[in-house]
């Protein structure tokens, strides 16, 4: 209730029995959960039950039953990436700080070894090091990312954690799949530069080049972003 309007509640819910034993009326519950858009998923480890398939499809959760253990083991890593962001959730700008790790050299002798601020707020066993993350706002020094500054507030992340974060919650796009006989272009894959052997092909519905299936899938799992998109847009030269 107290979270951010653009993050997500959810409520992951890992069933066994074939019965529910509800203090009141369960239609009810399902009805506040609804209300306060708390996103409800079950994973069931018996059979199909109707008041968590109900609780699912009203809240906007999936729910499945387990086939054997590899099947439980998919499904649960399936709900360790968050879901994709809503087009009517609420943004608000968050100053954040990118900085980048920096070590001296023991021989130079402008270095000035420095305190962490993680080490002097936990107790430990403070060490002067010469090497770390520096706040861009206070140039107070950090041993790793993410955290937010202790001096300042500022929060301070590394460009990858962003990236996969926006990964996540703005997925790209699924190709169009056309029939290699049915397609015009070229019969080559803009990804691998690869001539095209499958029977499909796969369009991308921005910049409408064409891809293979395994460059398809390259894209998709761990690129997360269109070659032929980034190709047509590149990024500004600097003068």
């Amino acid at each position: 209730r107290h979270m951010p309007a653009h993050t997500s509640r959810e409520i992951l819910v890992v069933f066994s029995s074939l019965t529910t034993c509800d203090p009141a009326n369960i239609y009810d519950l399902i009805k506040c959960l609804k209300a306060v858009k708390i996103r409800v998923s079950v994973i069931g480890l018996s059979a199909e039950v109707r008041v968590c398939t109900v609780l699912a499809r009203e809240t906007g959760g999936t729910y499945h039953v387990i086939l054997d253990e590899s099947h439980y083991k998919e499904l649960l890593m399936h709900h360790v990436s968050p879901p994709p962001a809503s087009s009517n959730s609420e943004c608000s700008l968050i100053r954040m700080g990118f900085p980048q790790h920096t070590t001296a050299s023991a021989s130079d002798q402008d270095a000035k070894p420095s305190f962490s601020m993680a080490q002097l707020e936990n107790n430990s066993e403070p060490g002067l090091t010469l090497g770390g993350y520096f706040c861009p706002q206070c140039r107070a020094k950090y041993c790793e990312l993410p955290v937010e500054c202790k001096i300042c507030g500022l929060t301070l992340v590394s460009a990858p954690h962003l990236a996969r974060s926006y990964h996540h919650l703005f997925p790209l796009d699924s190709f169009q799949e056309i029939a290699l006989e049915e397609y015009q272009g070229e019969r080559y894959c803009q990804g691998c530069q690869g001539e095209m052997k499958d029977q499909n092909v796969y369009l991308c519905k921005v910049c409408q080049n064409a891809f293979c299936m395994e460059c398809d899938l390259f894209v998709h799992d761990t690129l997360h972003c269109c070659p032929g998109c980034i190709h047509e847009h590149p990024a500004p030269t600097s003068l």
